[in-house]
């Protein structure tokens, strides 16, 4: 089991609704994002989930180990300014993942690996 975190930053949900074209503003107007009921501006679904990705294809895995499929659920907002903290379990073709903010449990998933 390996542990390892990243922060998703106002850059990056900036950059990312640039790329996106997701310009809701529960990522970009923390008055907004208020009145939908956040504490915060909240961080685009697959933005978390691009970090997720990244941090696992250049921490954890070779570079000769290709994601073959993954599949992820939210289970809580991530907000902008949090700290993630990644669990990563592996087996021989998969790893299962859990991602925490202030160990709240936000987001869960898999990833199938192909040699």
């Amino acid at each position: 089991m390996n542990t390892l975190t990243f922060r998703i930053t106002e850059e990056d949900v900036e950059q990312y609704a640039d790329v996106s074209f997701d310009y809701n503003p529960i990522h970009l107007d923390l008055e907004e994002a208020k009145q939908r009921g956040f504490t915060n501006k909240i961080a685009h679904g697959m933005l978390t989930v691009a970090k997720v990705l990244s941090i696992l294809s250049n921490e954890l895995l070779e570079p000769q180990v290709m994601l073959h499929k993954y599949e992820f659920t939210f289970l809580s907002p991530v907000y902008v300014g949090d700290q993630v903290t990644l669990i990563f379990t592996q087996t021989e073709q998969a790893i299962r993942i859990e991602g925490k903010c202030d160990k709240k449990l936000v987001i869960r998933g898999h990833v199938l690996l192909q040699e």
